[in-house]
């Protein structure tokens, strides 16, 4: 959804969190610049030796290996913001996740990245956290608007995937396809909580499961 809304765009720069096996590549057009952040280096090596997806990548991309705050951090201070039109942070689906990527600290250097108009995707899909109370917080701090997209199981995966998307362009979230795919917040007040450097609490973002009993 994020990437239709720039289909328009020539020269569409997009940043990710999270290489994987580097599908975000199948989103990418000619003449657009995409960098990804990626900790660790076995990740990248199975990305460009096991999978296709940067081979086939059209765009220019780039590959920076670390921590990708610390990585962000520095370049900022080195040439400034990279004027993301989306930046996608998918580094969510493991049991131990980086809280230091969803901090007050972390949200405020992401828009220094991201264009006025511009987009940051979240994948949250998590066996066992809930993290979006935790973003929509962080979003209504910033003044921005976040919505939830869920998607469905299909062919080629067995599990639904969750994202949360932060914006505050009226005219995006105004996309009827958008509304359409959209879904309903679990509750209207999510428990005020906020992330930072100094405090953060994996325990509200426990999902509620049922409770198992062994003989």
């Amino acid at each position: 959804m994020a990437a239709r809304h720039y289909n328009q765009v020539e020269g569409r720069r997009i940043g990710a969190i999270g290489l994987g096996a580097g599908t975000i590549a199948t989103y990418a057009a000619h003449g657009d610049v995409l960098r990804f952040y990626e900790i660790n280096p076995a990740v990248v090596k199975a990305a460009k030796n096991y999978f296709y997806y940067l081979q086939d990548c059209k765009a220019d991309y780039e590959i920076i290996l670390g921590d990708a705050r610390i990585s962000l951090e520095r370049e900022f201070k080195k040439t400034g913001g990279h004027n993301f039109h989306i930046l996608i942070v998918d580094a969510f689906s493991n049991d131990t996740i980086p809280v230091h990527l969803l901090t007050k600290e972390a949200f405020s250097l992401y828009w220094k990245h991201l264009r006025p108009d511009g987009i940051l995707a979240l994948h949250i899909s998590n066996a066992y956290l809930d993290l979006s109370p935790v973003i929509r917080n962080l979003a209504q701090l910033f003044g921005k608007k976040a919505l939830s997209i869920k998607v469905e199981p299909d062919k080629l995966s067995s599990s639904r995937s969750e994202w949360v998307l932060v914006a505050n362009d009226e005219q995006f979230f105004n996309d009827e396809n958008l509304k359409k795919s959209s879904t309903p917040w679990p509750d209207n007040k999510p428990q005020k909580v906020i992330w930072t450097d100094d405090y953060s609490n994996l325990l509200v973002a426990l999902k509620k499961q049922p409770l198992l009993f062994w003989r």
